[in-house]
């Protein structure tokens, strides 16, 4: 008896793991977000043309408020195999990402952040793409958490 309940326990346990384990990508409707663990990365970038920037959407999926993020900015060419070649590392990992849109960037939202680049980017080639990689160390968050706007003000 003690043996049947260890088993269903374990396979319970296995069927949560592997159902909440879903580390190559989340949709939240037509973006794609691949799961970092604190935080998911959209595959969608963009490149405003007036400053030479790099702005990623980027999910909070810890439970706390991010306050700063450091990544690496890589451009990269796109190869049939799937995997990338020649990467190019195009910012300084030492100075961090700036919040765009979603301040601040509380738990279970999406926001966009703008990575200054050192190197000009290429925008017309479609053969060319950009990564962020963020390691969970560079990720920093709030001491204090803010509280809610209320509806109504005293």
């Amino acid at each position: 008896m003690k043996k049947q309940h260890l088993l269903i326990l374990g396979l319970v346990t296995f069927l949560f793991t592997m159902a909440g384990n879903n580390a190559l990508a989340q949709e939240d409707g037509k973006e794609k977000f691949r799961n970092l663990g604190l935080i998911g990365i959209s595959t969608l970038h963009s490149l405003p043309e007036k400053t030479n920037t790099i702005v990623f959407r980027i999910k909070n999926n810890s439970s706390r408020t991010i306050s700063q993020i450091f990544g690496w900015v890589y451009m990269y060419e796109k190869a049939l195999s799937g995997k990338g070649k020649n990467w190019m590392l195009l910012n300084n990992p030492h100075r961090g990402g700036n919040i765009i849109k979603g301040k601040p960037h509380r738990p279970g939202t999406v926001s966009e952040w703008s990575f200054p680049l050192v190197r000009e980017p290429f925008i017309a080639n479609q053969e060319i793409d950009y990564t962020l990689r963020v390691h969970s160390r560079s990720i920093f968050f709030v001491n204090v958490e803010p509280g809610n706007k209320s509806a109504t003000e005293p």
